[in-house]
């Protein structure tokens, strides 16, 4: 009767177990036929699922691959059974327990491993595929695809730098706080030259609260790492690359400190070069950081002779009671920090357990078993060497045969004491754990012996890690893809650029040069309302004199016995004599124009403003100022200097009183020097008058740059019509009122100058124009105080009527007229006051005129010009497209705008990203099918695979295995 041998695998399988089953089997058992080994027991299409499900890591037979048609390659399918079927032997055979053991645990046993030294090829494409890991993870693009990771967590002295150490073959520092304040991510790999690059990658910005201490109940799900905040985009920044082992060291902990300190710069913290590094000992500058942790990540691209491949991050140790009891809120922190890693579905977990303490302690390994990572955990039990002698060891048993603490790929031992270099590890671990030369190694351990040590841990983690890229590989590559066109799309959806940029920038601002050009000309020749409504204003604010006194008033005689109302005539002549000349003229200085003496201007008919500046105003034929004694009716005058001007319209009224004026005579006159009037006076009178003119000059000048703004504006609005959307737009107009406002301060400065002229000194040498500004003043001036005097002796003489509104037949009948008058009346003992006033208000006149003038011809001759000449290239200067790297410049400028700029930077640095990610997996898998190129990346690998295996695949649940055969 033909026989059918069918092997059934259950997981812990070893491969010398198998491979027995294979020889026992070999010699035909009576009635059966002979076997020519397992080879010729499958056919091709399982020799394919048994290998794919190695390569993948599955170790477990499915049910669906336990047919009754297993027999030779060549057997025919059995046909249906029509009758009942024949005796069942059974025959169980019982071996020893093997324990979990998968391919890559054997990596260092020849004969053995899947990825041994006959399966050179397939170990090179393991290599290249955790290099394209490692270079995907240091890309930043594992937001976007969930990438297969190492993660190292454990508690706080378990023993996890010295395993990180051992993982990396590096002497890495193990100081308390020097490694575990930040995540490191770790990249080690084959080279023929031994080289490190330190990087930092910052997702996050520290953002604590500025008017308080940060708490714990600051740190929610919402905000898990608290005060750090997510940053779009990530940056990554190089920090140092070495090639000397002994800096490795002093750059770990300078590049942590960067880190700590997020508001500062990196490059202030590398060592040799930054200021910082430099000037301050790090044990100093660990001690002062900004932030006591950080989730941004410091990354180590380490090569070198016999390095493993190995990609994995390290956590910092979970702790329970800081210090420092304001740290508190950094418990919670550090948790939720490896919480976000463990919770990566991809991650593979490395937790560290120290055989010194109970497994129960193990704050981490509770942490993976509720966030239901334990299927994808592997257990590293540390400190081997700190074990207790003699103990009862049955927990550490029980965990080892994964009857407690379980996980889904099982754990290992570690023995890493400290003060040993790398090699006397990697010795010690041998003599303790293989040979049992030294140490007092519990014998009850030595059947885990393929599972201690570092060496056989590396090599698990590095075929682990590389079977679950490969097995994830099209995903990878397809989510990639997706992202990148999707990134692609949104780039294409943003405002497109014109094919030549640089020439619609050029023609733009060329147009804008000819309209500017033509603005300014138009304005130049138009400007004409302001300068005169300056001129007018100047005019309007001369200085206005009091010409009524209370001597004009007749004085009665009255008896000495009236004691009453002779005290009322000596208070008021004491009221209009007493008060200083210096202090009057101080008070009339500050007056501001609402609290200045008003009279009813209806009166006696007479204007508040004559032509050319000529005339007297309404509070000088009606009452005295306050200081005179006599107090005057307050309105608001009818006349209103025209925009922007308007606000000055008081200022010069109240400047002086006539007996104020002679009072300054007095107090001026050189002793000695009778009956003459000091120069003093004319010069004090002159500097107060032109004081008031800087204000109404800056208006002035302020508004003509308004009304020039305005022009250019609207040429550049005319000539950027087409850009108006993009950034030069913006840009432009920043930097054309930039221009304008630069000529303004200039040309305020020379207005300045002009201005400290006027009030150096009273200087003119156009006297013929002064002389006939004086003789008019004086006339004017002594008609109206003539009509002042009259007025009050009485009876009214009627509304006054300004000289230059009568004609000459009338003027002349005026002159006659006053000096019969005069001979009546007598001659006014205030005329050599009002020939002081005439000359200061003549001088001012002309003053005005002349400063009026030059204000105008500055702007008009000097500034408008020199902006007209100079505002093209002012514009192309300060846009940059001058610079040698105008082609980026001219690129900028047409971004649509501020945000539209930052989101198409962002979504090309994303772009760049996920390109050089797809030509990463492009080069991995041309690589891999060069000698095969009809096949795909994992079906070359498992062609290799089968072509080379012709043992079975090996499990890893730690069960006896059970062989049935079928008759």
């Amino acid at each position: 009767m033909a026989t059918t041998s069918v092997l059934r695998r259950h997981r812990g399988g070893g491969i010398n177990a198998d491979m027995s089953i294979k020889h026992e089997m070999d010699a035909p058992h009576p009635g059966q036929h002979s076997h020519h080994g397992l080879e010729e027991d499958l056919n091709g299409e399982e020799e394919l699922a048994s290998a794919i499900s190695n390569y993948g890591g599955s170790t477990a037979m499915p049910h669906a691959d336990r047919s009754d048609r297993y027999g030779r390659s060549d057997a025919p399918p059995p046909s249906e059974r029509s009758t009942e079927p024949g005796p069942l032997l059974r025959e169980i055979r019982s071996r020893a327990p093997v324990h979990d053991q998968s391919a890559a645990s054997l990596a260092h046993n020849p004969g053995e491993s899947f990825f041994n030294i006959s399966f050179q090829d397939i170990g090179k494409r393991v290599k290249a595929c955790n290099d394209t890991l490692g270079e995907l993870q240091h890309l930043g693009v594992s937001h976007a695809v969930q990438l297969p990771e190492l993660v190292l967590v454990g508690d706080q002295s378990a023993g996890k730098s010295s395993l990180m150490s051992g993982l990396a073959n590096l002497d890495l520092p193990r100081s308390e706080g020097t490694c575990t304040r930040c995540p490191l991510h770790i990249r080690v790999s084959e080279n023929s030259d031994w080289s490190c690059r330190v990087s930092i990658r910052k997702e996050y910005s520290y953002q604590p609260p500025l008017d308080r201490s940060i708490n714990e109940t600051d740190v929610t799900d919402e905000d898990p790492f608290f005060p750090w905040r997510k940053r779009e985009p990530t940056a990554t920044h190089e920090f140092k690359t070495m090639h000397d082992k002994s800096q490795i060291e002093e750059v770990l902990r300078w590049a942590q400190i960067a880190i700590l300190n997020d508001d500062k710069h990196h490059s202030l913290f590398i060592p040799g070069s930054g200021a910082i590094a430099v000037n301050t000992p790090v044990i100093e500058a660990a001690e002062t950081t900004t932030a006591k942790f950080s989730p941004n990540i410091v990354s180590l691209e380490i090569k070198g002779p016999n390095l493993p491949d190995l990609s994995f991050y390290d956590m910092p140790g979970i702790f329970q009671n800081p210090a420092d009891e304001r740290d508190d809120y950094l418990v919670n922190v550090v948790r939720n920090l490896s919480r976000a890693y463990i919770e990566h579905p991809s991650a593979i977990i490395i937790c560290a357990m120290p055989m010194n303490s109970d497994a129960e302690n193990s704050s981490t390994f509770g942490l993976t078993r509720r966030l239901r990572a334990s299927s994808r955990t592997i257990g590293v039990l540390t400190k081997a060497d700190l074990l207790p002698e003699g103990g009862n060891h049955d927990q550490w048993l029980a965990v080892m045969n994964q009857q407690t603490h379980t996980t889904g790929l099982g754990y290992f031992i570690t023995s890493r004491p400290q003060g040993k270099d790398l090699d006397e590890l990697k010795r010690w671990e041998e003599h303790i754990f293989e040979d049992h030369s030294i140490g007092s190694w519990p014998s009850t351990f030595y059947e885990f012996s393929d599972r201690c040590g570092i060496e056989k841990l590396k090599s698990f983690l590095s075929e682990r890690l590389g079977e679950a890229f490969i097995k994830g590989l099209p995903e990878i590559k397809s989510k990639l893809k997706q992202h990148f066109d999707n990134v692609q799309s949104h780039l294409e959806a943003l405002p497109e650029l014109p094919e030549n940029v640089e020439l619609e920038i050029q023609t733009g601002l060329m147009r804008f040069a000819d309209t500017s050009r033509t603005k300014l000309d138009e304005f130049t020749r138009h400007f004409n309302t302001l300068p005169h409504n300056f001129r007018d204003c100047l005019l309007a604010i001369k200085p206005k004199f009091t010409l009524k006194d209370q001597s004009d008033f007749p004085v009665h005689d009255i008896s000495d016995g009236d004691e009453s109302d002779n005290a009322s005539v000596a208070t008021t002549h004491t009221t209009a004599t007493a008060t200083p000349t210096a202090k009057r003229r101080s008070t009339t200085a500050t007056m501001t124009p609402s609290k200045r003496p008003r009279v009813d201007t209806s009166m006696n008919g007479v204007t508040s403003l004559m032509t050319n500046g000529r005339g007297v105003n309404p509070e000088e034929q009606n009452g005295l100022n306050p200081r005179g004694g006599v107090t005057v009716p307050i309105r608001t005058p009818k006349f209103v200097l025209p925009d922007p001007f308007a606000k000055f319209t008081d200022i010069g009224r109240g400047f002086r009183t006539l007996r104020q004026v002679r009072e300054e005579i007095q107090a001026k006159t050189t002793s000695g020097m009778p009956d003459r009037t000091s120069d003093e006076v004319y010069k004090d009178l002159v500097t107060e008058s032109v004081r008031p003119w800087k204000e109404p000059m800056d208006v002035f000048i302020t508004r003509a740059m308004r009304d020039l703004l305005q022009s250019l504006e609207s040429a550049l609005n005319k000539s950027l019509e087409n850009l108006k959307k993009r950034s030069i737009y913006k840009e432009a107009k920043k930097h054309l009122r930039s221009c304008l406002e630069e000529h303004k301060r200039e040309i305020q400065r020379d207005l300045v100058l002009l201005y400290e002229d006027e009030m150096e000194r009273l200087l003119t040498f156009n006297n013929d124009a002064f002389m006939q500004y004086k003789d008019e003043e004086l006339l004017e001036l002594t008609r109206f105080r003539h009509y002042m005097r009259l007025k009050a002796i009485g009876p009214d003489p009627g509304k006054y009527i300004p000289g230059d509104q009568l004609s000459e037949d009338k003027r002349a009948q005026d002159m006659k007229r006053r000096e019969a008058e005069v001979a009546k009346i007598g001659r006014d003992h205030f005329a050599r006051e009002i020939e002081v006033v005439a000359y200061v208000r003549g001088y001012y006149r002309l003053a005005a005129l002349r400063f009026a003038d030059t204000v105008s011809q500055r702007i008009i001759c000097r500034m408008i010009p020199s902006i007209r000449r100079q505002l093209p290239s002012y514009m192309e200067e300060k846009l940059g497209i001058r610079r040698p790297d105008a082609a980026n410049v001219y690129v900028r400028l047409m971004e649509e705008d501020d945000t539209t700029a930052l989101t198409r930077e962002t979504l090309k640095v994303e772009k760049d990203k996920f390109e050089k990610a797809l030509a990463s997996i492009g080069a991995l898998e041309t690589g891999a099918t060069r000698s095969m190129p009809h096949l795909s990346l994992t079906e070359s690998m498992t062609h290799m695979a089968i072509r080379q295996a012709a043992q079975p695949l090996v499990g890893g649940d730690g069960l006896s295995d059970t062989e049935d055969v079928e008759m």
